[in-house]
């Protein structure tokens, strides 16, 4: 006589409950933890891309100084340092609908880019010296005032096309400073008041604008802006 082992279904229905509980707790966290990871990989890639293009810029005794380009045209120059990218060109006017994640910038867009908080746009002029799209998805947007002496790297991490499109979040700033390209927040840079500018709870116009240099410098920045946004 052999007796016939196995589970009831009353047993199989608890233990694939006890499951899906588990896998409704883990599931989240696991999830926020990656795009957490994606995010400052990305970001650090970025930082170190056009970190290098400048230098390599200096090396060839190619001019940084955006003074000495005519108007919205300097990108051009950076662009050729870069490995297939595409000229999303300077205010986006010229882009009828949007085939690729660039920022298409015009006044009339209401789908603009946000401060830190969500809650506010950010003016199109900010962006309009310039764009650049990288095979990753990576969107680089130029502002380099010529009267002002400075010039800015706002680099959108995934894309226009991809939310949430907020500064400290998915959208970094980067200022070039006396040959060298500053995390925007760093001390020596224009913006390095955090309280204001990078602070979920500010309402300042640029809020994020401050943020590349905690994104840089905290190794946990993003695993925690992810998991405030969620």
């Amino acid at each position: 006589m052999y007796r016939k082992l196995g589970f009831t279904l009353t047993e199989v229905l608890i233990t694939l409950g006890i499951i899906g509980v588990v896998a409704a707790i883990t599931m989240p966290n696991l999830i926020a933890a990656h795009k957490a990871k994606r995010l400052r990989s990305q970001f650090l890639k970025s930082y170190s891309t056009i970190q290098q293009v400048f230098k390599q810029m200096e090396a060839d005794d190619v001019s940084t100084d955006p003074s000495t380009y005519p108007a919205r045209t300097m990108y051009k120059t950076f662009m050729k340092y870069l490995q297939a990218p595409f000229d999303c060109q300077a205010d986006g006017t010229k882009l009828s609908k949007r085939v690729v994640p660039c920022y298409k910038a015009t006044s009339k867009d209401d789908n603009s880019y946000k401060t830190f908080d969500g809650k506010s746009n950010i003016d199109y002029w900010w962006f309009d010296d310039g764009q650049i799209l990288l095979p990753d998805g990576t969107l680089i947007m130029f502002e380099n005032s010529i009267n002002a002496k400075q010039l800015w790297v706002f680099v959108d991490l995934n894309g226009f096309n991809t939310p949430p499109n907020r500064l400290g979040y998915d959208l970094f700033t980067f200022e070039f400073l006396d040959g060298e390209l500053r995390p925007m927040g760093d001390i020596q840079t224009k913006y390095n008041d955090k309280e204001k500018y990078c602070n979920p709870k500010s309402s300042e116009k640029l809020n994020g604008i401050a943020c590349a240099s905690e994104a840089k410098n905290n190794t946990d920045y993003f695993k925690q802006i992810v998991k405030a946004f969620k």
